[in-house]
């Protein structure tokens, strides 16, 4: 979740729209849970062959494969002009930013150390265009996926946590994943797994999923309380303690009287699974104490660990886990209020956006 702005609105009071992308990735990006596929029918036979046994395996990786070139592809198409600036404008990144930067430089054949250089790079004309048109099936070397498979196994360089970072730059870290899954299961076979985008960061409990699903597919739309429509011009004025939420997605409190009156929702708030935007187009925020740019508690739903199943089993692990989300929300300048590994909720605060 991110308390500061960058680009991007999103609906209030009607159905989010949404953002294309293959159903895998979106399915890992705002669910947290991966998707098996099944080769096997109902009502088939008891016994498998050897041939059919290749043939479901040879289906399964093909599979596979297509979903990687889709989540490539959509990745290249994600990163924007503006993502770009905002990236470029960071003037001390994470140091996670800046790894996902060098590792694309580095595919990408342009190898950068230094965070000026790496500006630079993507500040490049031609660096979109050589990111939608990289032909990593033919180009990348084995030395280049070494060094991508070393960077992909960091525990840091996991697309749930990189988004609760830097939203920016989460399809880059996607297009730098897929790309190492293909490879390993095809031109650079064996070695240890790779793990898939739509894993990155999953829970792997089937409830998670049905959760998720249910808060995407059913309930895309934002609640207001108390309830705008119903209240008159001098109330709208000053609504106490506005609370703004999405069900089973999150929920943003500001804190004290807050004046409503010519707020443009759809285009100052913004929330999503593991992310909290308010006034995304920042030329159009408001000085501090103004509009919504105040005091505000948020809260997140579904903000799964990594290998949440098994950070659950281990209270050791869960309150470690729990400090690194407590650097990463003081890193944003907002104040850490708790964390649970168990039902994925994630409260801070702010004083302003």
């Amino acid at each position: 979740a991110r308390p500061d702005a960058s680009a991007g609105a999103s609906r209030a009071k009607s159905t989010a729209s949404s953002r294309r992308r293959p159903a895998a990735a979106a399915q890992g990006e705002e669910a947290g849970t991966t998707t098996h596929r099944s080769s096997a029918s109902a009502g088939g036979p008891a016994t498998v062959n050897a041939a059919n046994v290749d043939t479901v395996e040879s289906e399964e990786l093909q599979a596979e494969l297509e979903e990687c070139l889709d989540t490539v592809r959509w990745a290249s198409t994600s990163v924007t002009r503006e993502s770009l600036q905002d990236l470029k404008a960071m003037q001390r990144p994470a140091p996670i930013v800046r790894e996902v930067l060098e590792v694309v430089a580095m595919l990408l054949g342009s190898p950068q150390g230094k965070w000026e250089q790496l500006r630079r790079f993507i500040g490049e004309n031609a660096f979109l265009a050589r990111l939608q048109r990289f032909n990593f099936q033919n180009i990348v070397t084995k030395d280049q996926f070494r060094k991508l498979r070393e960077h992909l196994g960091h525990p840091e360089f996991d697309e749930e946590l990189i988004k609760t970072v830097c939203v920016p730059v989460v399809p880059l870290a996607m297009w730098c994943r897929a790309i190492g899954v293909y490879l390993s299961k095809t031109k650079f076979k064996g070695g240890g797994e790779i793990r898939p985008v739509a894993g990155a960061g999953a829970s792997q409990s089937p409830q998670h999923h049905e959760r998720a699903r249910s808060a995407s597919n059913d309930q895309t739309y934002m609640v207001f309380e108390p309830d705008l429509e119903h209240l008159d011009f001098d109330d709208l004025r000053r609504v106490e303690n506005l609370t703004i939420s999405r069900p089973g997605v999150g929920s943003i409190t500001f804190h004290g009287a807050t004046d409503c009156v010519g707020l443009d929702f759809e285009r100052i708030v913004r929330l999503e699974i593991g992310e909290v935007l308010v006034y995304p187009e920042s030329v159009s925020k408001p000085p501090v104490g103004t509009g919504l740019n105040k005091p505000a508690t948020v809260t997140m739903y579904q903000c799964w660990p990594p290998n949440g199943s098994k950070l659950l089993q281990d209270p050791r692990s869960q309150e470690r886990y729990k400090r690194k989300i407590k650097q990463m929300t003081e890193e944003k300048h907002a104040h850490f209020i708790d964390y649970d590994c168990a039902s994925g909720v994630w409260k801070f605060s702010v004083d302003h956006f």
